[in-house]
């Protein structure tokens, strides 16, 4: 954007200290302008396409790696193993209470029970 700004002032210091009448000169202006206008205009119109293009297969690039994703399992995998850590947990802390209710009743000491 600043390359056009710099053109187009450049552009006009040109044709403004030029030796040429003022008709002549707001006619070239004139031109000149509908040309940096028309190229604004195309330069925007290519943009629009490849930013819509870019929006196009990055939809696309997220639904493969969905679907790549569901086909692995890696997703069903994790909640598997999420639920048999916190199953192996439950009984891991089960044969800790039964463990210290046997050494307090080999102690003779209060038990759960009690």
């Amino acid at each position: 954007m600043g390359f056009l700004i710099g053109l187009l002032a450049g552009a006009i210091v040109a044709l403004l200290y030029a030796p040429k009448t003022g008709d002549m000169t707001r006619e070239e202006l004139r031109v000149r302008s509908d040309e940096l206008k028309r190229r604004g205009d195309e330069l925007q119109r290519i943009a629009n396409d490849l930013s819509q293009q870019a929006q196009v297969k990055g939809k696309e690039l997220v639904d493969e790696a969905k679907r790549q994703w569901d086909r692995s399992g890696v997703g069903q995998r994790s909640n598997d193993t999420l639920g048999r850590t916190t199953e192996t947990a439950g009984r891991t802390s089960d044969t800790i209470g039964r463990t210290e209710t046997t050494r307090r009743t080999s102690e003779g000491g209060p038990t759960a029970k009690s």
